[in-house]
């Protein structure tokens, strides 16, 4: 069951998204995107979380977790890719 909850990046829009894919691919995921949409794949200890992300009102990301391991705690998730984004 998909997961919604939107982030408020501190900084500019793309330096945020850049940031992000920067850290995401650096650990071995995946991230496609631009700075009105895309998608991203992460590593963890236990698995895969998927999802994406859709920027709203030109500064807000709406992200959507899509896939995550079965035994991870969906706020644990959230908490994480917030940091990202944040």
């Amino acid at each position: 069951m998909a997961h919604k909850f939107t982030v408020s990046p501190k900084d500019d829009l793309q330096a945020t998204l850049k940031r992000v894919e920067t850290t995401i691919t650096g650990k071995g995921g995946q991230f496609s995107g631009d700075t009105s949409q895309g998608n991203f794949a992460g590593v963890t200890p236990i698995g895969m979380v998927k999802g994406r992300y859709a920027v709203i009102n030109g500064k807000d990301i709406e992200i959507t977790i899509t896939d995550k391991p079965f035994v991870a705690p969906q706020s644990i998730i959230e908490n994480k890719i917030r940091d990202y984004f944040s």
